[in-house]
């Protein structure tokens, strides 16, 4: 990360918010519940759908090596 001398700290924090707005979404998660039936027991958690990682993966030849 570059600071500029001229820049104010909150200027930079503005523009490293920004950045992080305009990037996309990479992972696609969902709440859900989940209950045990004999006991009647439950909790949330948070699932993953997607994870973003298409094309981000190495080959089996790659990997063989």
């Amino acid at each position: 990360m570059e600071i500029n001398a001229g820049t104010s700290e909150s200027e930079r924090i503005k523009k490293e918010v920004k950045k992080e707005e305009t990037r996309p979404l990479r992972e696609v998660t969902v709440k859900i519940g989940l209950e045990r039936i004999d006991m009647q027991e439950g909790i949330m958690v948070e699932a993953l759908l997607d994870s973003g990682a298409t094309g981000l993966v190495m080959s089996s030849e790659f990997a063989k090596k």
